[in-house]
């Protein structure tokens, strides 16, 4: 059994946050020791750990001295404003991480987004033990931000520490194709795909059709993503618009949490669309609809975890064709659903949203088919084949780290 440390930059509701927790979980129950730590303590989402990683101790930088970590942030800003990003309190997490890295003694350290990698590359150095770096889309994204300058430095730093790289979709590794970041071919990499065994929650019966006053025979279309506009919630909302009329029969279900969310509720106000705020479970959501939407021009979308959720549930999906979404949808069978095209970070025509829709609404069969090939697909997601892919990285990367050393 291995003793593993996952290392991320903060417990906030996100994808890379939500598969590191459940990795995290994974690991625990398969007897390996496992230990989460964070950068920010005012950041962690105590019930998103509590329902995907109960078991596991997390080390939070901050947690014993609040007042003067929040005084640390606040120097950050100033240092931002001067051109000094991070400048102190980068450091002082490098120095919290190197020390409980030595106490904890982990085979192998694994990493989730730029900021991270770079924070454990740095505690790592000359410690012996293996860096993995996962990698979510942040790299591909920080590559073409003007506002971040100084994150895609820090990320090529970190690769060119780390003994592994596990990638989701090939277009993670855009990074690599810079003239001075190492090459992919002098590292170990795998592409291994998110595992999720995912179960409703004690709260279950709260998230139901009759708690949004839903009919049993209605056609209910769903979102679950991260509350900001290049999810597609916008167009998700237009093209229900379009329809909502002529189908009485049709509701759209939003499950989500953002200032922008909040600002979308209030411009359509409609009794068949509804907005759920925040959920610590989105599967509990899911199993309340026929079909679930991602209609997104996110740049760093990779393996939605959204997209997994609806398949684990039966659920066919509309979604854009980025990332691994198409291969995501995929089955012994066929499509589990409908890709919709996008470039540029726009939908290309956001009336195929619609037509995808309508199609499911008006025709029976083809739904029921593609509900049947979604458990097909959802297949290739299960969490004990992402363990074991990731088991035997981990081993992988500890025999070649002790032989460069």
């Amino acid at each position: 059994m291995m003793n593993i440390l996952i290392v991320l930059e903060d417990l906030r509701t996100g994808g890379a946050q939500t598969f590191a927790l459940r990795l995290a979980q994974a690991f625990h129950v398969a007897g390996h020791k496992v230990h989460l730590y964070d950068h920010y303590a005012h950041l962690v989402n105590r019930n998103l750990i509590r329902q995907l990683a109960p078991d596991v101790p997390v080390i939070s930088y901050g947690s014993d001295s609040p007042l003067q970590d929040l005084l640390l942030r606040k120097a950050d800003g100033l240092g931002r404003r001067l051109n000094r990003p991070d400048w102190l309190r980068e450091s002082l997490v490098i120095q919290h991480l190197r020390h409980t890295i030595r106490r904890l003694q982990p085979d192998v350290v694994n990493s989730h987004t730029i900021k991270a990698d770079y924070v454990a590359a740095k505690a790592l150095q000359g410690l012996g033990i293996p860096l993995v770096i996962t990698m979510h889309g942040c790299y591909e994204l920080f590559l073409h931000k003007a506002d971040a300058p100084e994150v895609t430095p820090k990320g090529k730093a970190a690769l060119q520490q780390a003994a592994a790289v596990v990638y989701l979709t090939a277009k993670n590794l855009e990074i690599f194709d810079q003239s001075d970041v190492r090459p992919l071919h002098s590292l170990l990499h795998q592409q291994i795909y998110n595992g999720f065994d995912g179960q409703s929650s004690d709260e279950k019966p709260q998230h139901s059709r009759h708690a949004l006053s839903i009919p049993d025979d209605a056609k209910v279309f769903g979102m679950v993503a991260r509350g900001i506009p290049e999810k597609g919630w916008g167009h998700a909302v237009n093209s229900f618009l379009s329809l909502a009329a002529a189908h009485p029969e049709m509701h759209l279900v939003l499950v989500g949490e953002s200032e922008y969310l909040t600002d979308l509720q209030a411009r359509y106000p409609h009794p068949r669309l509804h907005f759920t705020g925040f959920s610590r479970n989105p599967i509990d959501w899911v199993e309340v609809f026929d079909v679930g939407l991602l209609p997104s021009y996110f740049h760093a979308e990779s393996l939605p975890n959204s997209i997994a959720e609806y398949l684990s549930c039966g659920k066919p999906v509309i979604a854009s064709r980025i990332g691994e979404v198409p291969t995501m949808l995929e089955s012994a069978d066929g499509l589990a659903g409908v890709i919709i095209e996008q470039a540029n970070w726009q939908l290309t025509n956001p009336v195929q949203l619609t037509e995808a829709m309508y199609a499911y609404l008006t025709n029976a069969g083809l739904l029921a088919e593609h509900q049947r090939r979604a458990l097909l697909a959802f297949e290739k997601f299960r969490m004990k084949y992402c363990l074991a892919a990731y088991e035997s990285l981990f081993e992988q990367a500890q025999k070649v780290h002790l032989q460069s050393i």
